[in-house]
């Protein structure tokens, strides 16, 4: 039976790896999201609420996880439409107040509108007069 001890330089690279993978952390953009196919919704997860100034990624992110649900993609079909064409979408921040959030034509962020509520049903119904 062998029983080698490690080496020093074997307990060295164990310890880097173990801190490398204890330092792995999720991304910083935390947030969850759903449609009913009129509507998308996106909340925010995030401590520290900074998913408004993050749009431009979870709208890409959101466009992208619609054409993997779909299985297409708008890149290159030239005669589909961007994957968030036609939805309204609605942001709720981390304090829960809603947003109107408005895309391009090619499904790039432009801004978001505060619609000032908490009822997911009146900012539904508000979100739906944003052009």
């Amino acid at each position: 039976m062998n029983t080698k001890t490690p080496s020093t330089t074997q307990l060295a690279d164990t310890a880097a790896l173990t801190a490398l993978l204890l330092s792995v952390r999720p991304s910083p953009i935390q947030f969850d999201w759903g449609t009913d196919n009129l509507v998308l919704w996106i909340e925010d997860l995030s401590t520290t609420g900074t998913l408004l100034d993050q749009m431009r990624e979870v709208i890409s992110r959101v466009a992208f996880a619609i054409e993997l649900q779909t299985g297409w993609d708008h890149r290159t079909d030239e005669a589909l439409y961007h994957p968030l064409y036609g939805y309204r979408i609605l942001l709720r921040d981390a304090t829960g107040l809603w947003h109107g959030v408005r895309v391009n034509a090619a499904g790039e962020f432009v801004d978001t509108l505060p619609l000032e509520e908490i009822n997911y049903e009146i900012a539904y119904d508000k979100v739906m007069w944003i052009e």
